[in-house]
């Protein structure tokens, strides 16, 4: 069964007031067994915060609600205005939602993005604890091309495997 799909793109600080709150919801459930409850609420308010994801908006990403059915089902932002390569900045499903094909429909759909923007490539970064999403992206054709450790703030790290894809041809 395909799940009827829709994105509602992102343009104003309510719609990312409104985002808030779902987005929350989905790292506090995923992220918390991989990096524990003291980083995800700091990164939670330093990068999914409605001002923070309002902020990089402003800079250029696109954001968008992945909608399934009526529901909210995801939401995900990349680099609007990438020259070589698109930046995935977020995919994210919501459990209920998730293994449904959705998130294979998001990149397919970001992938179109980035062809007609010219890019070749599309990269993002992973937790390199969070396994079923290395599998979901390795199953879609990434590749890990590097790992890094960044310091965030406040004593904590972002230790990601940096992944890339090329863009798929038409």
């Amino acid at each position: 069964m395909t799940d009827s799909l829709d994105f509602r793109f992102l343009e104003t600080i309510n719609d990312f007031k409104q985002l808030e709150p779902f987005a929350a919801s989905i790292w506090e459930q995923h992220y918390t067994p991989i990096i524990g409850a003291d980083q995800v609420a700091f990164m939670l308010n330093k990068y999914q915060s409605a001002q923070a994801m309002f902020d990089q908006f402003s800079a250029g990403y696109k954001y968008a609600v992945v909608i399934s059915g009526s529901q909210k089902a995801g939401y995900f932002a990349y680099d609007g205005k990438a020259e070589k390569e698109v930046f995935i900045s977020k995919l994210y499903i919501h459990k209920d939602f998730r293994r449904r094909r959705l998130g294979r429909r998001v990149l397919d759909f970001i992938s179109k993005e980035a062809r007609t923007l010219g890019c070749t490539a599309m990269t993002l970064s992973v937790n390199k604890d969070n396994s079923d999403s290395i599998q979901f992206y390795t199953a879609y054709g990434f590749q890990t091309i590097k790992a890094q450790k960044l310091a965030i703030g406040e004593g904590f790290y972002m230790d990601d495997y940096v992944m890339s894809c090329p863009v798929q041809r038409e």
